[in-house]
């Protein structure tokens, strides 16, 4: 199994060696935070390992599962991405996607069965178990309306790359530029062996994970991290569809920064208020244009979709998306969606963020996304709901990302050594 060793001891040597006058500068706080954090991912790994090998004796037919027709959510981080996925995974007998509880504890089949087992067991003498997991779920959350995480919830399985040091989710704890940034342009930034060493590993937690449900439902999968990965996303599943969603970039970039800002606070010790404002702008960028651009030749691979039609018409958003994948709503379905419409409908936004705090305008941010701004027609400057238009596919987009990248660090100061 892929483990990047390179990767991870570069990261922890700069961490700890590297970091004076950096936005993860060495103080208590983040030593402490460093500490624990290698105190528990260490060992979980060695552990995981081991019942990797106990995978391949016990339930080796895992190898055999098929991963049919996988639907990607990907799109920018703050986009409505979450909600979209909370109503696509009610259709149980449609869809699974990974839980928090087993990306973190049982990426393993066998680990998954001892805990299933053991919770099972647990009911008998009162269910500590599921009390210790309703006070979890009250104490992980950063920010209840931007993202609430769930033990026993679905979750980005973008985590799940963590068990081989490959994901992006590991710049929320080592914000280290040049180390973790490619994994944010992933088919532009890294080595093609790299990019499939780490969509193999993938794979092979996606067949553990459909094989441990039973073998017949199929992935349902939510990360904007994936939307840099399109193309080696499409190499390993040739099957895939995929759902891009798009929200005005003058709400969606502010809440980003907001959003990374508070994870820096909270494992770090940052500088700045704000980190990485421009290198956050620079990936906001390409995840607008890098889909726009790879299924222009493709839309029938693609449904995109406004964050203003989905919040406005969650209903006729997901009948549409059946309608594409040439699927039916079930009646069961129907019904747990009809007690969400509700709620969906009557949801609006309450964070409101000042561009200004983050070092940046307005007429910065229409200037860099104004290409993006005109194509999915956003409203300027007051951001009200566009006219309605649900995107079944891609228009021409006549600026290609390629001619607009700014790259804020070369291949070759990240990658000066080989990768394994």
């Amino acid at each position: 199994m892929f483990f990047d060793f390179r990767a991870f001891f570069r990261c922890n040597y700069k961490a700890f060696f590297k970091a004076k006058g950096t936005n993860y500068r060495l103080t208590p706080k983040r030593l402490a935070v460093l500490f624990i954090w290698l105190l528990l991912y260490v060992p979980a790994q060695v552990f995981n390992r081991v019942f990797f090998l106990i995978d391949e004796l016990i339930f080796p037919a895992y190898r055999k599962q098929k991963i049919e027709s996988p639907l990607f959510i990907v799109g920018n981080p703050r986009s409505g991405t979450t909600f979209l996925h909370h109503l696509l995974e009610l259709d149980k007998e449609r869809y699974n996607s990974f839980l928090t509880w087993e990306m973190i504890f049982a990426p393993s089949i066998s680990q998954r069965k001892l805990i299933s087992a053991g919770v099972t067991l647990m009911k008998w003498i009162g269910a500590p178990v599921q009390r210790l997991v309703r006070r979890m779920n009250k104490g992980i959350t950063m920010d209840e309306k931007a993202h609430p995480i769930r033990i026993n919830g679905s979750e980005e399985d973008d985590h799940i790359l963590m068990h081989a040091w490959s994901s992006a989710t590991q710049w929320g704890f080592y914000p280290i530029p040049e180390e973790l940034l490619p994994y944010f342009f992933f088919d532009r930034d890294l080595p093609l062996e790299k990019q499939d060493k780490i969509m193999r590993f993938y794979k092979n937690m996606v067949q553990r994970q459909l094989y441990a449900h039973g073998g017949r439902q199929t992935l349902l999968s939510k990360n904007p991290a994936f939307t840099p990965k399109l193309a080696s996303l499409l190499r390993h599943f040739p099957d895939a569809r995929f759902i891009n969603l798009a929200r005005n970039p003058l709400q969606a970039l502010p809440s980003m920064v907001n959003y990374m800002s508070t994870g820096w606070e909270l494992f770090a010790d940052p500088i700045e208020a704000h980190p990485y404002t421009r290198e956050i702008m620079d990936v906001m960028a390409h995840f607008y244009r890098y889909p726009l651009e790879f299924f222009e030749d493709k839309p029938a691979t693609c449904f995109f979709i406004k964050y203003d039609d989905l919040v406005r018409e969650p209903e006729e958003i997901v009948h549409a998306i059946y309608d594409w994948l040439g699927q039916d709503v079930q009646p069961e379905y129907q019904e747990l969606l009809d007690q969400q419409f509700a709620k969906a409908r009557a949801y609006r936004s309450e964070h409101l963020y000042d561009l200004k705090n983050m070092g940046l305008t307005e007429a910065q941010v229409q200037e860099r996304f104004a290409d993006v701004l005109e194509h999915y027609e956003f409203d300027l400057p007051d951001h009200g709901l566009p006219e309605r238009n649900i995107w079944g596919g891609v228009n021409k987009f006549r600026k290609r990302w390629k001619d607009q990248r700014r790259k804020p660090f070369s291949r070759k100061q990240v990658f000066s050594a080989p990768t394994e």
